[in-house]
This record gives structure tokens, C-alpha cells and sequence, in this order.
């Protein structure tokens, strides 16, 4: 697992759109990534639907959330329509590169991945490392802004 004041492993994937989204394309602001087990599950829909609900308190503190699951794109294209996500982009790991690269692949079980939260500061170095001890819960977008207050 990537550790905090580390180099954030950088990844390439595609959004719901089809269209490629970078990490390192976000350099110069902080950057949260939102890793969900499974669309259309309930804590996956709240943990969605809060970041685009508080969205703006995302954006007054220059921070992009970037939401990541394992899902294949048209899934997740469907799940953002149902959670009304409209403001971030949704990156599809199929091929379960980033979830391993940040250590939070789950080889077994009915996800492939933890239910994460890594934030990423302006210079592409880890600031933020959360990951649930319990799959299906999520701690919120509260400790999330507070670590972004911190880097202000």
C-alpha cells in the first residue's frame, strides 16, 4: 500500500464518457480519489451522491475529486445518471491496475477493492490515506475536507 508523503502512483483511465483522465493531468491542485466497491449498492450510491451534493466545498478548497471503482464504463455511466453525479468524473479499473497499485485490491469477495479515500496534494505526493475497516460503511466527506483545509 502506498504510504502518505509518497509519490502518488500515477494511472490512466478511462471516464464515463470513454474519454482518458490522468493524475498527473491534475498536478498543481489537490486531487481526492474516491475508491467504491460497486455500483448500485447502497453505500456506493451515498458515498457518490454526498461528493456531488458538496461539491462546491470541494471546489472553494481547489481540490478535484476523481470517484474510482472496478466497474466496466457503461455501469458505471448508468450509476452516475441514477446517483445524479454530474460534476466529477467516474474512472473505470476493470483491469484492476490502480486499486493494486494503491494497495487496496481485494482478490476475493464480492468487490475488488476497499472502500478508499487517498488524497492527493498540488505536487503529486500523498497527503490523505483512508481505507474502511468495514466494507460497507464510509466515514463521510467531513475528514475529507478537513485534510484538504490542511494543505491550504
Amino acid at each position: 500500500m502506498v504510504t502518505v508523503g509518497q509519490q502518488a502512483p500515477d494511472f490512466t483511465l478511462t471516464d464515463t464518457a470513454n474519454q482518458e483522465v490522468k493524475l498527473s493531468d491534475y498536478r498543481g491542485k489537490p486531487v481526492v480519489l474516491a475508491f467504491f466497491p460497486k455500483a448500485f449498492t447502497g453505500t456506493c450510491e451515498r458515498q457518490l451522491s454526498e461528493h456531488q451534493h458538496r461539491l462546491n466545498d470541494f471546489t472553494a478548497l481547489g481540490a478535484q475529486v476523481l470517484a474510482i471503482s472496478t466497474d466496466q464504463g457503461p455501469s458505471q455511466k448508468a450509476f452516475a445518471a441514477n446517483c445524479g453525479v454530474t460534476g466529477f468524473p467516474i474512472l473505470s479499473d476493470f483491469r484492476h491496475q490502480v486499486v493494486q497499485a494503491y494497495g487496496i485490491y481485494r482478490p476475493t469477495g464480492g468487490a475488488a477493492n476497499e472502500r478508499a479515500t487517498f488524497i492527493v496534494d498540488k505536487d503529486g505526493k500523498l497527503a490523505y490515506s483512508f481505507v474502511e475497516p468495514v466494507i460497507g460503511n464510509w466515514q463521510g466527506i467531513e475528514p475529507e475536507l478537513a485534510e484538504l483545509r490542511k494543505l491550504q
